[in-house]
């Protein structure tokens, strides 16, 4: 398609109608179908009638059976707005109220203003072809990753997403706080002489040299993430690729394939949350949480790597730094698992795959800490954020360095329990 060409639904339209190319039209549907799937529930009007995705799934399938010159003005526009969501790889979510080209063309003037003002760059040009902007969201938002960290806000009561952004710089990781510090020197003192990465690189090794694994080092950090005085989670959870199928992660897809655990705040008062959690248990609690994110990574990797409309392509819903607030409005899967505010950190895993450097997509490092609390003060907040992002950063390098000495992250138990089903 050339892209000069086509700016307007009716150009759209025209230009399938007329191409003999079916790879073509194939291609424009494939690429519609992928804001569909990746985004979160989310309710927006289409046709004067509010849909969810699936209604706007079974809409697209409807209109690829029908011939282009077939259809009305709101149909065709309704392809090029997912058009445009696909190419800027924004997710339906982040529209408010109805899926039109006039919704897209504000969130991407909006998302467009604001990477160009991280950059130091003026807004872009109003008038501009709303594909044409699609593009330049996308160029842009390559840039600013190179110096920023990109996050959602997720509104779990309102389904919607918008995006945040903080400077790396801020994250500062190589400054060690002074209680990591005094939990590596503890258990490997001669590491005293080290400082920043290098420091972090030696006790991974260590800890692998002396355990076979870097289970002790990881829940350690963990430890130190739940006391910390500026994240105040109530329970923090990691999960990650164990290590033994990092050349194959299409077959990540069992419970053995991660290292997740979860740590609760010892004077977390389990009984006050009954209502939502259904029990008062620190048991059932870390079995939900265990199930939550195995299913969740386990679905990403079928989706990122299998066969099908994602694969290889990364996006907010799998991956990527995060704040979630109501997260317990609705979905009984968060209820369950005690979620009311809190955040994620993610992050890629280096390594090699045959002598040569590889990396797995950013969603498969997944660093949370949750606050049970439904108090307007104890909102997650951007700075929050910081913080648990240069807890992630630590891990990284634990499990890269590793990952690169051939261990694992935790050595399986002969007999692995799997997780109990999450609640209905």
């Amino acid at each position: 398609m050339r892209e000069i060409d086509i700016e307007t639904a009716a150009q759209l339209r025209d230009h399938l109608a007329g191409t003999p190319d079916e790879r073509c039209v194939e291609g424009i549907f494939a690429a519609c179908l992928q804001p569909v799937v990746y985004s979160r529930h989310h309710w927006l009007k289409y046709k004067g009638d509010y849909r969810v995705r699936a209604d706007l799934r079974g809409e697209l399938e409807r209109l690829q059976a029908t011939p282009p010159a077939d259809w009305d003005a709101e149909e065709s526009d309704l392809v090029l707005s997912l058009y445009a969501l696909s190419i800027s790889s924004v997710g339906l979510d982040e529209l408010i109220d109805r899926v039109d080209s006039d919704a897209v063309r504000a969130v991407l003037r909006e998302r467009g203003d604001a990477y160009q003002a991280a950059l130091g760059g003026a807004s872009g040009e109003p008038s501009a072809g709303l594909l044409s902007l699609a593009r330049r969201v996308d160029a842009l938002r390559r840039s600013v990753e190179v110096t920023h960290h990109l996050y959602s806000i997720i509104d779990g009561e309102a389904w919607y997403r918008t995006e945040g952004m903080v400077p790396s710089a801020a994250v500062r990781p190589w400054s060690l706080s002074p209680d990591l510090e005094r939990v590596i020197e503890l258990d490997y003192p001669d590491t005293a002489r080290l400082a920043g990465e290098e420091k972090l690189r030696e006790a991974a090794r260590r800890c692998a040299d002396r355990h076979g694994e870097a289970a002790p080092l990881l829940r350690e950090i963990m430890a130190l993430t739940l006391s910390d005085p500026v994240l105040r989670g109530d329970h923090v959870t990691l999960t990650c690729p164990n290590g033994d199928l990092l050349d194959t992660p299409e077959r990540m897809t069992t419970s053995e394939a991660f290292f997740t655990e979860t740590q609760l705040r010892e004077a977390v008062d389990l009984a006050a949350h009954r209502d939502r959690l259904g029990h008062e248990s620190s048991d059932q609690l870390q079995r939900n949480i265990r199930a939550r994110m195995l299913k969740l990574k386990r679905g990403a990797i079928r989706g990122l790597y299998g066969p099908g409309c994602m694969r290889g392509r990364f996006v907010e819903k799998h991956g990527g730094h995060m704040i979630y607030r109501n997260e317990d409005s609705h979905y009984r899967g968060h209820q369950s698992i005690g979620c009311s505010t809190g955040g994620r950190a993610s992050f890629s895993v280096r390594h090699l795959s045959g002598g040569r450097a590889a990396a797995l997509t950013p969603m498969v490092g997944d660093f949370r800490v949750v606050r049970m609390s439904h108090d307007e003060g104890d909102l997650f907040t951007g700075e929050d954020l910081v913080q648990l992002i240069r807890y992630a950063e630590w891990i990284r390098v634990i499990v890269e360095d590793t990952f690169g000495r051939g261990h694992v992250l935790h050595v399986q138990d002969a007999d692995p329990v799997e997780p109990e089903p999450l609640p209905s």
